[in-house]
């Protein structure tokens, strides 16, 4: 199914919300509930890199638009308004270690200062990752940005 992006800056996370219809449709194709939380893949054949892995929580948005944070289409150049191709993202592989690097001096002093808050940001905030994707999350403290440098995946 085709949808419009739209950007929302109320957003404070990386997880998305879905149309009604869609979410209808992912629930009529499988024989159990959906997951809590649903690793989607969205495709764009005119905005490179044309591929972004996303999750969605359980929020709905109208039905024709897919809401994106302002602060994560950014990092991961999804264009607003453009149009995305979406499906179920299954068999999803789980990390067992993610290494972060951050942007500035400043992005690491908070991360230093604030190691567990930013942690709980980073596990409350995001739900699928990809090697080398650049985040800007919200901590209580000010926000930082980083890259995500190494992934391990469990076997």
């Amino acid at each position: 199914m085709e949808f419009e992006v739209e950007l929302v800056a109320a957003i404070d996370n990386c997880f998305v919300s879905l149309p009604l219809p869609l979410i209808q449709t992912l629930q009529s194709t499988r024989s159990s509930p959906l997951p809590h939380i649903l690793a989607l893949e969205l495709r764009s054949p005119t905005h490179p890199p044309n591929l972004w892995f996303v999750a969605w929580s359980g929020a709905t948005s109208s039905p024709s638009a897919i809401k994106v944070s302002k602060q994560f289409v950014e990092c991961i150049s999804l264009p607003n308004h453009g149009t995305v191709q979406v499906r179920a993202a299954f068999n999803v592989a789980h990390a067992s270690l993610v290494t972060i690097e951050p942007h500035t001096e400043d992005d690491w002093e908070v991360l230093e200062l604030n190691s567990e808050q930013a942690e709980a940001a980073i596990l409350n905030q995001v739900f699928v990752i990809v090697d080398g994707i650049n985040l800007k999350l919200s901590e209580r403290n000010g926000d930082f940005k980083f890259k995500m440098d190494q992934l391990v995946r469990l076997c």
